[in-house]
């Protein structure tokens, strides 16, 4: 296994926490996370590698250096939650695993207007986190969840995850308007 393969824990060698990528196959061609539709890269047998953290399920939470990442499955091909997770399929059970192995993941975050954490556009890569803990809830919609909480590894010179402004000029110009009208 080599790292650009993706297949591997820990970061990536020349890949620096806070790298920048424009695209989901940037992100792979790189070995950080080399999966372009699924957001978990892992193996059943082994854990997790990575993670990327972008729109998706409503019931991620992301608070910067505590994550509640929600696994895989239960979906429609519009993003509609109809059925339970299965904590056994391949990837939710890589997860898993790496709640026991307490091996590190990395996480990588990409463009979302609601979280003040993602980046702009594209995607950066955050760090390493362990999986602190794993277990089934039923989430927001009533269907059961494989639910997983990520804690971010303290790191010597890691830089802290930058927080995007969520005030911008379009939202100002907007409140302005509404003030001036109601």
């Amino acid at each position: 296994m080599s790292s650009r393969d993706g297949r591997t824990f820990g970061h990536i060698s020349g890949v620096e926490v806070g790298t920048n990528f424009n695209s989901k196959a940037a992100l792979a061609d790189a070995g950080v996370h080399k999966l372009q539709q699924s957001g978990i890269h892992g193996d059943k047998e082994l854990g997790a590698f990575s993670i990327c953290l972008s729109k998706g399920y409503e019931d991620n939470v992301d608070r910067g250096n505590i994550i509640t990442y929600v696994g895989s499955g239960g979906q429609d091909e519009d993003g509609k939650q109809i059925s339970d997770q299965d904590p056994d399929s391949g990837v939710n059970k890589a997860m898993f695993l790496s709640s026991e192995t307490r091996r590190p993941v990395r996480v990588v975050r990409g463009a979302n207007d609601d979280n003040v954490y993602s980046p702009r556009r594209g995607f950066r890569y955050d760090g390493l986190y362990v999986v602190d803990e794993a277990k089934m809830m039923d989430g927001k919609k009533g269907f059961k969840m494989c639910t997983f909480t990520l804690k971010r590894i303290d790191e010597e010179g890691q830089k802290a995850i930058p927080i995007r402004r969520t005030l911008t000029l379009g939202k100002l110009a907007k409140m302005r308007k509404n003030t001036r009208t109601g």
